[in-house]
Parts: structure tokens; sequence; C-alpha cells
């Protein structure tokens, strides 16, 4: 390489590994919040582990996908990341896009039916893609108080883990 490649060549975005590592990275996330969970909410015990780890992991790349675009780091920019993360999610699982869309559109549902009745702006977000994780996992809305609290404690988890990945 010329010297002057080596000074003029593009640099890389420095998001770029971010997108690259989130679907792994939300697969450990998944499986490991599952037995803490089992733990406190022993219903799960019913609950198919491996459709845990495909709800959960793709409701944590919503979540990232989600903070990404609040960023307002250009469309150019956020749509190559969003190219990246959308290819390493159809890798892991061809249903990874369907349900990406799915989680998408129950959490905007959700978070403007919280909002509009006046819900707790520190948990809108939260308990949006939460209600969408426990619905997938017990194949139903939650219906009993503890399912409600998994619907807030499994919705925590992710927004807490994965509302700041993009930060540079």
């Amino acid at each position: 390489m010329s010297i002057f490649g080596r000074f003029f060549r593009p640099k890389e975005d420095p998001l770029t590994k971010q997108a690259e590592n989130l679907v792994p990275v939300a697969r450990i996330s998944a499986t490991s919040m599952f037995m803490p969970l089992l733990e406190k909410f022993p219903f799960l015990k019913e609950a198919n582990d491996e459709h845990w780890d495909f709800i959960v992991t793709t409701a944590a790349v919503f979540m990232a996908a989600s903070r990404l675009n609040d960023l307002r780091i250009g469309d150019a920019r956020e749509e190559k990341l969003m190219e990246i993360v959308a290819e390493s999610l159809e890798n892991w699982n061809p249903g990874g896009i369907r349900a990406f869309e799915d989680c998408r559109g129950l959490y905007e549902r959700e978070y403007d039916r919280l909002a509009a009745a006046g819900h707790e702006p520190r948990f809108l977000a939260s308990d949006a893609v939460g209600k969408w994780i426990v619905w997938n996992v017990l194949g139903r809305a939650p219906k009993s108080y503890d399912e409600a609290m998994l619907v807030r404690t499994a919705g925590a988890m992710v927004t807490h883990t994965f509302f700041d990945w993009w930060n540079e």
C-alpha cells in the first residue's frame, strides 16, 4: 500500500463493530437471563428455553436498533449499520427479521397506548418490549400479577443492557 493509501483510505465507522457484535451479544444475554428469571418466576419452567432465547435475542436487537434510530447519525450511516445487523439476524435465524418486525409493531402500539394512558415514562420502553417478550414466550397476553412482573423485569433487563449499545 502506498503512503497515500495509508493516509487517505476511508476510516471504518466506529459503530461497525457494534453492529457486527449485536446479535451474538444479544444471544448470550438472552441465554444468561433465563435461569435467574426462572428462579424468580417458576412458571417459566413451562416455557421452551430455545424459544425464550429466540424471543429475547430478537427483542434485544430491536431495542438496540430503535436506539440507533434515536441517535440521528444520518440516514446513510444508519442504513449501513442496520444492513449489518439485519444480515447477522437473518444468518442467525431465518425467522429473525419477521420476529423483529413483529416486535417493532407491538412495541410501537404498546408504547403509544401506555404513553396515552399516562404510564410512568421511565417504564414505557421496558414495559412495551417486555410485553412482546412475555406474550411470545407464553403464547398469550400476560394474565397474572407474576406474569405482569415478568413483563417489567424482562423488559427492564433487555432495555438496560441494550439501551446504550451504540454509545461511541
